[in-house]
């Protein structure tokens, strides 16, 4: 089992990668466990649940709201839960970010952990301490940053994922290599066959340089002031996509990495044959989709919660492995966005 820690100022953090349920036990608190799960994870797994409150929602992105948390919160006053109770978030990206926003915000905050399910989450989702649900149609608008006191990684999990699941779970695993190593960004391409079959050792070491990529970032930017902004490579778009159109996180994020490339290019950060690198790559893991940016989207992104005063921090790319932030005036935005759906619709 691989073990990375994060201590940072904004708290201290233990990544198990390759373990099992087993070896957290002696993690839990013995009285006051509340598991927090989704009805599909909960039909799967748990009989491997710890002894605890277990508190099911609805699966999917529809439970990122304020709503399902209140939900939760009043689920757990009911069940007796105190300022002493720990929560263990057992799932998927979904699951980690409700039951860690929930942990932020019970009785103005409580212990919790992860266990991580999908490929999405081991590579993202569950590490860092970031939390949030959706305001309408804007992802991640609320949240708040709480690190996990551990996240563990159950690779053999992997196995019971749908091929949609793991295909998105890639996407996230691509975006770490392309902003911070170029030799991973070359292994997964290779890999991708081998992942998608679900072959845990290749998988698990994958999973394990990623999440050490984003470690790294967070214990140096654990509030995402600077450098922890390259973790949003292909999301400012990406995020658009996946709403407008309704397709899986890391399907709209491998979209958004390659408009984000474009940009690059068009800005003159990024030579134009390291594009062509990461669209034959993601193109031959399946992830390219053929989605324009929808109408109105400068204006979207105005609202993101990335942008400031008519501007937003935008990560572009120098090389693949090598990512940068620019500000970029909202005007710019729209004058490459016209660009770019000109172009995408004439490529038809």
């Amino acid at each position: 089992m691989n073990r990375i820690r994060i201590n940072s100022p904004g708290g201290n953090s233990l990544i198990l990668l390759g373990g099992t349920v087993d070896d957290i036990i002696n993690l839990l608190p013995q009285r006051g466990l509340f598991i927090i799960t989704d009805r599909n994870v909960e039909k799967l797994y748990g009989r491997q649940f710890p002894p605890g409150e277990v508190i099911a929602i609805e699966a999917g992105e529809k439970s990122k709201t304020l709503r399902v948390v209140e939900d939760i919160c009043r689920k757990m006053l009911e069940a007796g839960a105190d300022r002493s109770s720990f929560i263990l978030g057992f799932g998927g990206g979904v699951v980690c970010d409700i039951a860690g926003m929930v942990a932020s915000v019970y009785m103005r905050g409580v212990r919790h952990a992860f266990v991580s399910t999908t490929l999405l989450s081991q590579v993202d989702a569950s590490i860092g301490g970031k939390t949030g649900v959706n305001l309408g149609e804007y992802k991640n608008t609320i949240g708040t940053f709480r690190q996990p006191e551990f996240v563990l990684c159950d690779h053999a999990m992997l196995a019971t994922l749908p091929e949609a699941e793991v295909r998105s779970g890639m996407g996230e695993l691509f975006k770490h290599a392309v902003i911070r190593d170029r030799n991973l960004f070359f292994d997964i391409s290779a890999s991708a066959g081998q992942i998608m079959a679900g072959d845990p050792a290749v998988t698990g070491d994958l999973v394990f340089r990623a999440a050490k990529i984003k470690a790294g970032v967070v214990r140096r930017d654990p509030l995402e002031k600077g450098l922890r902004r390259i973790l949003n490579f292909g999301h400012t778009f990406g995020h658009i996509i996946e709403t407008h159109y309704g397709i899986p996180h890391g399907v709209a994020v491998a979209r958004g990495m390659t408009i984000a490339a474009e940009l690059s290019v068009r800005r003159g950060e990024m030579d134009n044959s390291e594009l062509r690198l990461l669209q034959e790559a993601l193109e031959k893991a399946g992830l390219l989709t053929g989605h324009r940016l929808p109408e109105g989207v400068a204006g979207m992104i105005s609202r993101d919660k990335k942008s400031e005063s008519g501007s937003v921090n935008f990560v572009l790319l120098r090389s693949l492995g090598r990512s940068v932030i620019r500000r970029i005036s909202i005007t710019d935005l729209q004058t490459f966005v016209n660009y770019y759906n000109e172009k995408e619709s004439h490529s038809k």
